[in-house]
């Protein structure tokens, strides 16, 4: 019988670049100029779903506070303070698009388990922003040898704010990022930077397969309470694709016909199959064991991706339609 890991192999390289998609929030209606703090709104209370993606949102109503995620398209880069907590300091959201998502304090952002991320853009908050630029009630002026009471705080202006991207896979294995949000430490101040461009996070860097991400800051800015600067950042453009895990494996099975017509036939082996259509929405799922079946003669012409998992590991081989 063949290996279908030969082939799937080879497909699998020449479809990542095709089936690569991502969540760019354009498809959430945000009135003009505003904001979604409370994912029960979407009718999800807890957490944001855009499938196959989910963002965390803890929402207080008793008090209007969150954290997590929210989003928005809220275009001020002037106004300080915590009233303009929604906005990009870009203005708008990458690539001059209109929605993105603002992150403050903990979450996370998880994908269905048999996609991975790879990468998303990031910029200021402008509340931060400005908090940084200019210092605040609570928070120090990045570059000050002094913190917000006027106290020395033994930076020397050496001011830094970050956030770790940590990224769990499906085993439980974690690497993580970090990202200068600002950075006052060079030995040349022409070179000290607050982030306002969006900028590429890529997240294929790690040693692992991430599809889970949780976030942590660090910021030179601390004090009795914790991180004085406020804990935000924009995201927007968030890049995932299908896991492979094809390289060592060797399962006996056979898919046919591909391209198909009307049934697809998976034949040999035992385990459990799930078909997906490019954006990673499941068309059918079930057990497999010996010869099984999928009706495709009611699908619309395009690309699909078909997913085998025995207890030997897990082929991703795509199917043209």
């Amino acid at each position: 019988m063949k290996k279908i890991y030969v082939l799937a192999a080879a497909l699998f390289m020449g479809a990542n670049v095709q089936s690569q998609q991502q969540i760019d929030f354009e498809g959430v209606t945000i009135p003009a100029d505003s904001f979604i703090n409370n994912a029960a709104v979407l009718g999800t209370p807890g957490s944001f779903d855009l499938s196959p993606v989910t963002f965390s949102n803890n929402y207080d109503s008793t008090w209007g506070a969150w954290s997590g995620f929210s989003f928005s398209n809220v275009n001020d880069t002037v106004t300080a303070g915590y009233t303009n907590q929604y906005a990009s300091w870009a203005y708008t959201g990458a690539d001059s698009s209109s929605n993105y998502a603002v992150f403050y304090s903990s979450g996370e952002v998880v994908i269905d388990n048999w996609f991975k991320f790879t990468s998303f853009e990031i910029t200021n908050n402008t509340y931060a922003a400005i908090s940084m630029r200019d210092g605040d009630m609570f928070a120090k002026k990045f570059g000050d040898t002094v913190n917000a009471a006027g106290v020395p705080d033994g930076t020397n202006g050496e001011d830094y704010f970050r956030v770790w991207i940590i990224g769990e896979d499906v085993s439980g294995a974690k690497d993580s990022i970090e990202f200068y949000l600002a950075d006052y430490r060079f030995s040349d101040d022409s070179q000290d930077y607050i982030l306002k461009d969006w900028t590429t996070v890529d997240l294929t860097t790690m040693n692992v397969d991430p599809y889970k991400l949780t976030f942590r800051f660090e910021s030179s800015d601390v004090g009795q309470w914790g991180i004085n600067t406020p804990m935000y950042f924009v995201m927007d453009n968030l890049k995932y694709e299908l896991t492979g895990g094809v390289e060592d494996l060797e399962l006996d099975f056979v898919v046919y016909p591909n391209p198909v017509k009307d049934v697809l036939t998976i034949k040999g082996g035992e385990g459990k199959f799930t078909l997906l259509d490019i954006n990673g929405k499941v068309i059918t799922a079930g057990k497999h064991k010996e010869i099984t079946t999928i009706q495709t003669e009611g699908l619309y012409s395009g690309v699909f991706f078909l997913k085998v998992e025995t207890d030997k590991g897990i082929v991703t081989k795509k199917i043209i339609k």
